[in-house]
């Protein structure tokens, strides 16, 4: 009961926090959704054509009154309709959310594979010619921006080889450069975690009475050290993989990918204030949820944090 008082206090406070803080920097940010709309639509820009477009939309009301009306629309999940579609938001956003979990889940999956195989490789493998491949591939993982990567996954398997599509959402061939984009990177540095949190605990005097005992080293490694070298991972990936949920945007707009990401990149542009406002919800829902797991899988993991 104690666990889950303090995490709906602290799903209420971050939701309050999020909803003022982006509500502020969507009205300070510069430009007129009126006057995009309007040139968006060639539709000659007048006084009359603003004030209408204006008072249609609600943006004549003091910040105040608007700040309210939206601090209510957040409670009753009512997030308004979008300036451009005049849909509901959350409609919107649950039409992308298919194509967005799809690419997480892929991602996390790319991102999953690295993290153990290479952890897992150099760890064993300590100071050998895996070990130092295996550095050098973090560092180039580290070091690649996700945009570059990305473009570079483009010219040489869509533009050069001509093996996978380049964008777009369709076949399952579609999905391989976006998720190896998305997960690469990410998966590589945390192989090197995982590596030295597994050195760590093998000096650990748990794992020296296992051997004594009699237990093999592949059993030791795998129900026992892993186990304890695993806490610092897990955080980590629920990090990453709410980031990946809440639509990856850089990589959405690279390949073209019709999720959550790209979807709020337009409205950003188009300064549609009910979707962008509606989307840092949706994303704020989904971190603590997703870091809510991470902490019930610390109880599993660790049964010392049951007492």
């Amino acid at each position: 009961m104690k666990f889950v008082i303090e995490h709906f206090i602290q799903l209420l406070l971050v939701v309050l926090s999020v909803a003022t803080l982006t509500f502020l920097l969507v009205r300070l940010s510069p430009g007129d959704p009126a006057t995009i709309m309007l040139k968006s639509n060639d539709i000659p820009i007048s006084e009359e054509a603003l004030n209408t477009l204006r008072t249609e939309l609600g943006l004549t009301h003091s910040l105040g009154n608007q700040y309210l009306d939206w601090l209510k629309n957040v409670v009753t999940l009512q997030w308004g309709n979008s300036y451009i579609s005049k849909k509901p938001v959350i409609h919107e956003l649950m039409e992308r959310l298919p194509a967005t979990l799809e690419l997480a889940f892929a991602g996390l999956a790319v991102m999953l594979v690295m993290t153990f195989v290479l952890g897992l490789s150099t760890a064993i493998t300590n100071k050998g010619i895996i070990d130092r491949v295996g550095k050098l591939v973090a560092l180039l993982g580290a070091a690649i921006p996700t945009f570059w990567l990305g473009f570079l996954c483009i010219y040489v398997f869509s533009v050069q080889l001509g093996w996978l599509p380049s964008m777009g959402r369709g076949t399952w061939q579609h999905l391989i450069l976006p998720a190896v984009t998305l997960g690469l990177g990410l998966g590589t540095v945390y192989a090197r975690v995982l590596r030295a949190q597994i050195i760590d605990m093998r000096n650990q005097h748990f794992v020296k009475a296992s051997q004594a005992r009699g237990l093999s080293n592949t059993r030791i490694l795998l129900f026992q050290v892993l186990k304890h070298a695993m806490l610092p991972i897990v955080t980590m990936i629920g990090t990453s993989f709410a980031f990946m949920l809440s639509g990856s945007i850089i990589v959405e707009s690279i390949f073209s990918w019709p999720g959550i990401g790209q979807y709020v990149i337009q409205s950003i542009h188009l300064r549609d204030y009910p979707v962008i406002q509606g989307y840092s919800i949706f994303a704020a829902l989904l971190f603590i949820a997703i870091h809510t797991l991470v902490d019930l899988i610390y109880l599993i993991i660790d049964p010392r944090l049951r007492v």
